[in-house]
């Protein structure tokens, strides 16, 4: 496999249907798989990477054609055809979202990124949207567009992003995708940040959330789908703090065959390691994978972890933790080391809490956290550990 450099400016955090400002910008040196025939010069940045240190990883591959290194039959884009994944999808006029958004007015922008922006939307039957429009069209932003696509297409579960359809106009050249509009923006507003600036939730709905996300990414692994970002600002909350899963654009698929296996037995997809470009965000990024460039379930397994962390914590994954200068999973480990569970437990979180509620929430996350991605739960495992229905104690005790 050949490989290229582009340097890309991460002046933006990835699209998420909240305010929060972006990270300062810097500029990192990104290596990418060279594809022939095509064009790009920048990549997504805001997907390759966010703010911290440089994802530069030069990834030799002798396989020949690994189902993540190029894309699979069911994922080769012919121009805009999206109709190739239309499936149960919507196709929307230009002129129907351009009504809807008030002619894409500035006063409708939700979210933006280095996708594009996303608009609030009404519909002429009343429905509230999220209107997602691409700013760029080089080879890896139409890879996500295609990749949200074929994820609206997977069997419809409660706790993913409903993918409505979708805008594609060669001649005006705008491509754009419709949701459900998620009436409580991300997880992230709720997190990180000085207590005037973010809003509190109580412990019973960190829970709700934690089980929720985990049904949502479990359901992706059941059908052979590794999303690999995942984080706060793709944990969207309906108007009910009901959890769905977005922002699938990163997302990587197993060959039909391996599929197969997939739903007949969760250890086969967790384990089966693929060889792929580094995607992620700087914070939650699998350090086995950020080293590797070999993907497997068990990334994801580690980025829900450190956000389990930052639900109980409230802290930014993001953030050094000074002192001792330490990432997240690293500082809640020498806590729990310490026996000081507490100081893991944000002190602006509102009411009571169940300390072995807590206590349990913590242990899970360090869990799904750990170095060796096959010391790791699945998370099949992982929502049975959140719903009661098993114990993690022989896993702790191993830990």
């Amino acid at each position: 496999m050949v490989f290229k450099f582009a340097t890309v400016a991460l002046t933006e955090d990835p699209l998420s249907f909240d305010s929060d400002s972006p990270p300062p910008s810097r500029s990192w040196a990104v290596c990418l798989p060279y594809i022939p025939g095509c064009s790009f010069k920048k990549p997504t940045t805001s997907r390759q990477a966010a703010t911290g240190p440089s994802l530069h990883q030069t990834i030799q591959s002798s396989e020949p054609g690994c189902s993540c290194c190029r894309p699979s039959e069911s994922l080769q884009f012919p121009g805009s055809d999206l109709e190739v994944h239309q499936g149960r999808l919507k196709r929307f006029a230009f002129r129907e979202l351009q009504a809807a958004t008030n002619h894409f007015s500035d006063e409708k922008i939700v979210g933006r990124g280095g996708f594009g922006r996303v608009y609030e939307g009404l519909l002429a039957d009343g429905s509230r949207v999220a209107v997602k429009r691409l700013a760029k069209h080089s080879h890896f932003e139409m890879r996500e567009l295609h990749a949200e696509v074929k994820v609206g297409n997977m069997p419809p579960h409660q706790n993913l992003v409903p993918v409505l359809g979708f805008c594609s106009s060669s001649e005006l050249k705008e491509y754009m995708l419709v949701y459900s509009l998620m009436l409580n923006g991300s997880l992230s507003s709720f997190l990180g940040g000085p207590p005037s600036m973010k809003l509190s939730l109580d412990w019973p709905t960190r829970k709700k959330i934690a089980v929720g996300a985990a049904r949502g990414i479990s359901h992706l692994h059941d059908h052979g789908v590794i999303h690999r970002d995942i984080k706060p600002h793709n944990i969207l909350l309906g108007e009910n703090f009901q959890v769905s899963i977005g922002d699938f654009g990163m997302a990587i698929f197993m060959d039909k065959d391996e599929e197969k296996g997939v739903s007949k037995e969760a250890s086969f997809f967790s384990l089966s390691f693929l060889r792929t470009q580094i995607g992620g965000t700087y914070g939650y990024l699998d350090p086995e994978y950020s080293k590797s460039g070999m993907c497997s379930g068990k990334s994801d397994v580690y980025s829900f972890g450190v956000t389990l962390l930052e639900l109980i914590s409230g802290c930014s994954a993001q953030r050094r933790i000074s002192p001792p200068g330490l990432l997240l999973p690293e500082w809640a480990g020498m806590l729990v080391k310490d026996e000081e569970w507490g100081r893991l437990v944000d002190a602006d979180m509102p009411s009571g809490y169940k300390e072995s509620e807590v206590k349990r929430m913590i242990q899970l996350a360090l869990l799904c956290t750990h170095l060796s991605p096959e010391r790791r739960p699945d998370m099949t495992e992982v929502v049975q550990i959140l719903e009661g229905a098993v114990s993690l104690e022989k896993r702790w005790e191993e830990y």
